[in-house]
Formats: structure tokens, sequence, C-alpha cells
């Protein structure tokens, strides 16, 4: 696993390889009652996931921790089961700046490569460092739950 940020063009990249099928890590990242059960630890858990999965539907979390509640919500822009999801991230603790979310599933001979890409944090270099710093946990929650959960 790993999450690196490119501070010059405000971009991280993140990746990690899970012991599942592409369908199981695509529901552990769609399903809101999957994302409420593996999205979060000790600094903060996550809940009340909605999702309109088609190209404009809305989308929205909220999520409860040390830093007291927070919510990330956004628009759905692309999808293609179980290989690729594309939403924008509008995060209260990052005053709602719009960034892009883009997952995209691959199987390989173990399971699912997961790429994760989060762009549009030009200008903002403490941004994108702290969720990149997220990013690496969310990714260690997303592979422990999706292989364990393996058919």
């Amino acid at each position: 696993m790993r999450a690196v940020a490119d501070l010059s063009r405000g971009v991280i990249h993140a990746s990690v390889e899970i012991d599942a099928p592409p369908e199981r890590v695509w529901d552990a990242i769609t399903e809101p009652s999957q994302l409420a059960s593996w999205w979060g630890g000790e600094l903060y858990r996550t809940y009340d996931w909605s999702l309109d999965l088609r190209p404009g539907g809305a989308w929205s979390t909220k999520a409860d921790g040390k830093q007291g509640l927070t919510t990330v919500h956004g628009e759905i822009l692309e999808l293609e089961r179980p290989h690729r999801l594309v939403m924008s991230w509008h995060a209260s603790w990052d005053g709602d700046a719009r960034t892009v979310l883009r997952y995209e599933l691959s199987e390989t001979s173990r399971g699912t490569l997961v790429r994760v890409v989060l762009e549009r944090f030009v200008d903002r270099p403490a941004s994108c460092e702290n969720h990149t710093q997220g990013w690496h946990l969310v990714l260690g929650w997303l592979e422990a739950f999706s292989g364990a959960h393996a058919p």
C-alpha cells in the first residue's frame, strides 16, 4: 500500500492490492452499509452514507471523531461497475473545496489492484499532505474489510 502527494501538481496517488475480486471491492466502496462498517478507525467513524450511483447522482456522508462532526459530499461524475468510479469531493474540514476523487479497480492474479487519484489541491499543499495521510489509512481499512469478507 502506498499514498504519495505530488505537491507541485496538487495530486494524490494511492494504491493497494486486495485479496478480493473487483466486484467485492466495488461493493465495499459503493454500498452505504458496507462503507459505514469499514471507513473509519480511532480518529473518526463515518455514518449516514448516501449514494445515488449514476452520473449526476449525489453522495454524502458524515463523520464523528476528534475534529467533531464533519461532512463530505459531492456528485457522481463517472462510473463503470466494477472498474471505475469518479466523484467530486467537498470536505467540510477542507473549506468545502472541490476536489475530484477517482477509483480504478483492476483484476490481478491476487485479487484487485485499487488505484486512487485525488486531485485539485494546487496552491493547497498542506491540505494535499493531510489528505495523503488520510488516504493511507482509508486504503488500509478497505484492504482489511474487503480481504476479510472475500468469498
